[in-house]
């Protein structure tokens, strides 16, 4: 490939257009506020946390137990613990007792998963609910009427609804593949989940699945803000398992943790203002948290003009890369004058801000 003065010329105004782009997207698109990132717990294999209807506590599995704790992650105490597994937790609307998923083992008998409850205050107070076939990953409705849950009683994971007493039992979705773990919707009339690395949302009353995410990248365990304004769900896009936002609507899109290591089964607290995650950064699962802000704000950049731009990103990477081999000094100039640009940008803006 042999650039010309004219293609030269071409190709600088290209990177400094997508430079610039990239800057002022950068500047809109910064809708939530990372306040604070905390630890909570610092053991082995701590996992899928949710929160209490009031705010003040957290359940989570624990090895093979179910754990509750105060959101600060004191008095972590156990609830529930046996030989087999256990794991999967969520309280119930009132916060009065926690739903679960046991792998059930009795002699001469299969094993399956099936789906537990346990009162909190009295907690010799459990029941199985559910037999037969596994039934995993219970979260019930905010009006307490319905519990949604994956079950394979038709061969693979679908999901399904039933009374919280484990009675009138419903499916939901009924696709060739695994879905995800179920999350319902503020108003309680749609579930959000992940079927073969896309997001979709299903209305209970039509069951006719929505695609909200759509692209090239492994996105799951998405989960609604309390007012129903944005999702937050787990996505490779930056190399590695990290959680991010989107707008409900599915425009717009926003990362929020940044480690090398795997961020996931996000869940927001009632007031909005956190989001409890698992996270291996140090070697072991444990339960963190993230306290945010400006949540209300909708996210400015739109999926259609991120993907556009992706597409765009490579093309132009492609002709630099082509240009730096045949023009290595020049190259160095280009991206020198570009690397004074940048800084001279963000300098001015953050004088603007003292």
């Amino acid at each position: 490939m042999t650039l010309g003065r004219n293609n030269t010329g071409t190709l600088v105004l290209k990177i400094a257009l997508i430079a610039s782009i990239l800057l002022i997207s950068t500047a809109l698109a910064g809708a939530i506020t990372i306040e604070e990132t905390e630890q909570l717990t610092f053991d082995v294999n701590q996992r899928t946390p949710a929160w209490s209807p009031d705010g003040k506590l957290i359940t989570y599995s624990s090895e093979q137990a179910i754990w509750v704790m105060n959101t600060d992650g004191s008095d972590q105490t156990r609830v529930y613990d046996t030989i087999a597994w256990e794991g999967e937790p969520s309280f119930s609307s009132d916060g009065k007792f926690i739903y679960y998923a046991t792998e059930h083992v009795q002699p001469f008998s299969s094993k399956f998963i099936s789906i537990r409850v346990v009162e909190l205050a009295d907690k010799s107070n459990t029941s199985q609910i559910t037999e037969n076939a596994d039934k995993r990953a219970p979260v019930m409705s905010p009006d307490g009427t319905k519990i949604a849950y994956l079950s394979k009683v038709s061969g693979n994971y679908d999901i399904w609804v039933m009374n919280p007493d484990g009675g009138k039992n419903q499916q939901i979705t009924d696709s060739a593949n695994d879905e995800g773990a179920p999350s319902w919707s503020p108003e309680g009339e749609m579930l959000a989940y992940s079927l073969e690395g896309n997001l979709w949302t299903v209305n209970l009353t039509n069951r006719v699945p929505v695609v909200l995410r759509n692209d090239t990248f492994e996105n799951t365990h998405p989960v609604f803000n309390p007012d129903g304004t944005k999702i937050a769900f787990v996505s490779d896009r930056s190399g590695n398992s990290d959680i991010w936002v989107m707008n409900s609507n599915s425009l717009g899109i926003e990362q929020i943790t940044f480690e090398n290591s795997t961020q996931t089964y996000p869940a927001w607290s009632p007031d909005g203002d956190k989001i409890a995650f698992a996270s291996n950064e140090g070697g072991d699962y444990n339960i963190w948290t993230l306290t945010l802000s400006d949540t209300d704000r909708p996210i400015e950049l739109g999926q259609d003009k991120e993907l556009v731009m992706e597409e765009e990103e490579f093309n132009i990477l492609k002709e630099l890369e082509d240009f730096a081999k045949e023009s290595p000094l020049r190259t160095l100039t280009i991206l020198f004058a570009m690397s004074i640009f940048v800084i001279l940008f963000f300098l001015r803006n953050f004088l603007k801000g003292l």
